[in-house]
């Protein structure tokens, strides 16, 4: 990622010229000096951390599958998207990606959720989330850049992002995420079409999981 300092500047600037970059930051949900930087950094094509950040999103928006929907345009650092559940009243699954800006071993953050209080389907979750944290320590650990972090609590999961490598372009980033959010979807639901019996539902998440790892080119 992209480190650039920031400093204040006085400029003098028509009125007209004003009005119309309060415009274009508004339709982009974005500040007046944020609009000014991005319009002067492209016409001087100087790579800007939040352009960076822009193209990765958009990156990854491009190369989702069908079976997820956008649930909001990207904005800032995030996306978020949403998939359904094989279960019972088929729950909604939230995906929400935090990408970040600054330098170092992490690209991001994903989130996974879901709105229930059903026990049950919290209890299932936690399990499939501990069934995949254990595929991925088996399957990736030593293929990855620095350790993996990890949050379950109440059908809820986090887990870091790492960088795979410093040379990693924009476009490779954003479909490395996407096919990683497409292998944990995958995953759980070949794991909710074997509930209730567990063991066979462990079997068939790491016989998909075995079978897409194989697969990608970048691994997160």
């Amino acid at each position: 990622m992209i480190n650039v300092n920031k400093s204040i500047y006085s400029l003098v600037l028509s009125d007209e010229v004003v009005d119309a970059v309060d415009a274009l930051a508004r339709s982009a949900g974005m500040s007046r000096s944020a609009m000014i930087n991005r319009i002067l950094a492209e016409k001087v094509a100087c790579i800007t951390p939040e352009m960076r950040l822009r193209e990765i999103l958009e990156s990854l928006a491009r190369s989702m599958t069908d079976s997820f929907m956008l649930a909001e345009k990207p904005t800032g650092s995030t996306l978020s998207a949403r998939t359904s559940l094989k279960y019972r009243y088929k729950p909604t699954v939230k995906y929400s990606v935090e990408i970040y800006s600054e330098n170092g071993k992490r690209a991001g953050e994903l989130r996974v959720s879901f709105r229930s209080q059903n026990p049950q389907l919290i209890g299932d979750l936690n399990e499939f989330f501990c069934c995949w944290t254990g595929l991925e320590q088996k399957y990736i650990a030593d293929k990855i850049s620095g350790d993996i972090l990890y949050t379950i609590q109440d059908g809820r999961f986090t887990r870091t992002l790492n960088m795979p490598r410093q040379s990693i372009s924009e476009d490779e980033l954003g479909e490395a995420v996407a096919n990683y959010m497409a292998m944990l979807d995958g995953a759980m639901k070949e794991y909710f079409l074997c509930l209730p019996d567990e063991k066979n539902a462990a079997i068939a998440a790491e016989k998909f999981y075995k079978n897409e790892i194989t697969k990608q080119n970048v691994v997160i």
